[in-house]
């Protein structure tokens, strides 16, 4: 996992980001995906959520249903909070957050992170 995370921070100043949002969805929207790019990413296997990595922090959003969950497959590596808690976070108010645009409809970005700056990168890193 820390590999993951470390390979995908060193592609930060390439795209001239501040961080990256992994959500459990594939590009169908189908959260039981094989792409579990979640999992990946942060050892979490439930059926929802959000990883956002940033240079020196990562957070994982979750439903509260997963909270013990969480903390067991993310371990120390992750601050965990309540899902609801994206929604115009302040914690990335100022940075430029990445995206898939393949996985996430403009809904949910103009709903989740409408206060935030996105960027739109055409490969999934």
């Amino acid at each position: 996992m820390r590999n993951n995370i470390k390979k995908l921070r060193s592609q930060f100043s390439q795209y001239n980001i501040d961080g990256y949002i992994i959500p459990k969805n594939d590009e169908f929207f189908s959260e039981y995906s094989n792409k579990d790019r979640l999992k990946f990413i942060s050892n979490f296997s439930g059926s929802a959520g959000y990883a956002i990595i940033l240079k020196k922090k990562n957070y994982l959003f979750i439903d509260s249903r997963y909270t013990i969950q969480a903390r067991l497959e993310s371990g120390n590596n992750f601050i965990i909070l309540n899902y609801e808690k994206i929604i115009n976070c302040e914690i990335f108010k100022n940075l430029t957050i990445g995206i898939d645009p393949t996985l996430f409809t403009n809904d949910q970005v103009k709903k989740i992170f409408s206060n935030n700056k996105i960027k739109s990168i055409k490969i999934n890193l």
